[in-house]
């Protein structure tokens, strides 16, 4: 078994010389094999040891496989870092299940005490019988190869040594070398699905289909894995084709739609990991749903994900990003409710809408982000200006087009989505509109080589000026 583990830690690189590793250890079998076993190699491959226990408070004797498992650490020379955490009160809180509890907590301990450990590698101690399991509750579930490919051997600073070795393999190396470890009762109860899986549904495959159906399962992990990295890759040199980052991830339609449909939802999965952190709480039917969306949704559409995730359908794609960053990042010149017509001072300042509209007259333009100046002549204005929102009729004059148009038409050109075009700025003279903020000016008051007074515009948020 050890030459087992040896090639395994070998081949996917989980030992580092001069790392330093920390073993959760419960106390049971797989555990207990686990810091043996590391305790056994840590001078071979040139590490430092350390065991942590999480006293999880769902059973009275977990106090006693606690200080079991401080004193099995002392028998070995080994620092033990011991907690009890209130797990049964956090999952009734969060309405979450007892498993799924644990699991957060426990390795929430685990990583402060390696990241106060210098950084250090976690090590657990799953093993072949937890990847078959893992993989028919992750295929119970729906998953894709994301879910089928299991457990994998080194994650987010977590290794798993033991991984290709079976539970009746790691209980003969505890008889082999007189380890006593503890057993907990709980994992031969059918209230938790994992536990179901083990004891009836294994079983069951392998007396009336399967009798090596762990192999198959083992296999299949093993093959959904590949495919799923090579999926990856193949995502992530389309990335920079597909998606423009930013605050927002913006994901171009027509380029996404260029990809076969696997790599359309692998793309979309990564999107949603990459603003989320995490696809916790994510479906097949969101990813569904969002790619229908970015393909052939309706403009100015929304959809919200779990994780306060916002995704919001435009011309020419989808935004993609946590909804405060939309709440915070509209268009530059948006307002929170529409605007009635406020005068400009020409020269001044003037407050709108959440704004600092500044008004100068200057010999000749300053530069300026242009989407927020505009300059003008200011003898071809008509006088006061004003500034508001859109109302039903309006119409511009883009600079340079001959004609107006409706002002609707305009933002459909520029593809200003429906739900934004109520707050956009509009500064206007005595005549027409003469800036659509943000967007173009008009050709009214554009600047000629004759032009001798020039009335430069900014727009700025009120809180910035």
């Amino acid at each position: 078994m050890l030459a087992i583990i040896k090639k395994w830690v070998e081949n996917h690189s989980l030992f580092i010389p001069g790392s330093r590793i920390l073993a959760a250890c419960s106390g049971g079998p797989d555990s207990l094999a686990l810091v043996h076993i590391l305790n056994a190699f840590k001078e071979e491959y040139s590490f430092q040891l350390a065991v942590a226990h999480v006293n999880h408070m769902f059973r009275p004797e977990a106090v006693a496989e606690a200080e079991f498992v401080a004193c099995f650490a002392a028998g070995l020379g080994l620092g033990c870092h011991v907690t009890a955490i209130d797990v049964p009160a956090y999952y009734k809180a969060n309405k979450m299940s007892p498993e799924e509890a644990g699991r957060i907590l426990r390795y929430q301990y685990l990583r402060s005490v390696a990241a106060e450990w210098g950084g250090a590698l976690i090590a657990t101690g799953h093993h072949r019988d937890d990847q078959v399991e893992t993989v028919l509750i992750n295929f119970l579930r729906g998953a894709g190869s994301g879910g089928l490919r299991g457990i994998q051997p080194a994650s987010d600073g977590i290794i798993r040594p033991l991984l290709p070795v079976s539970r009746r393999e790691i209980e003969k190396y505890c008889a082999l070398w007189d380890l006593k470890p503890c057993q907990d009762n709980s994992n031969f109860t059918t209230d938790y699905l994992r536990n179901r899986i083990r004891l009836k549904l294994i079983p069951a495959l392998e007396a009336g289909y399967n009798p090596a159906i762990r192999k198959a399962v083992w296999r299949l992990a093993m093959l959904a894995g590949d495919e799923h990295d090579f999926l990856r890759q193949e995502a992530g040199r389309q990335w920079p084709i597909v998606i423009t980052e930013a605050d927002r991830l913006t994901i171009d339609s027509q380029a996404l739609a260029k990809l076969h449909k696997a790599l359309q939802r692998e793309i979309i999965r990564q999107a949603i990991e990459k603003k989320r952190g995490s696809l916790t709480g994510i479906s097949f039917d969101h990813v569904e749903k969002l790619l229908t969306m970015v393909i052939s949704g309706t403009v100015g559409s929304v959809m919200l994900l779990p994780g306060g995730l916002k995704a919001c359908k435009t011309y020419t794609g989808l935004e993609l990003g946590l909804k405060e960053v939309f709440e915070l990042q509209q268009q530059p010149f948006s307002t929170e409710s529409s605007l009635a017509a406020v005068q400009v001072a020409v020269p001044g300042i003037t407050q709108a809408g959440g704004f600092t509209i500044t008004a100068e007259l200057v010999t000749r333009p300053r530069p300026g982000k242009c989407r927020q100046t505009a300059a003008f002549d200011l003898e071809r204005l008509s006088l006061p200006l004003t500034v508001r929102t859109r109302r039903p009729g309006d119409k511009f004059r883009p600079a340079g087009l001959n004609g107006s148009k409706k002002l609707k038409e305009f933002f459909i050109d520029q593809k200003v989505l429906l739900a934004e075009r109520d707050s956009v700025l509009l500064i206007s003279d005595q005549q027409e509109i003469i800036w659509v903020a943000g967007y173009r000016q008009a050709e009214r008051g554009r600047i000629l080589s004759t032009t001798k007074k020039i009335l430069q515009l900014s727009i700025t948020k009120r809180e910035e000026f």
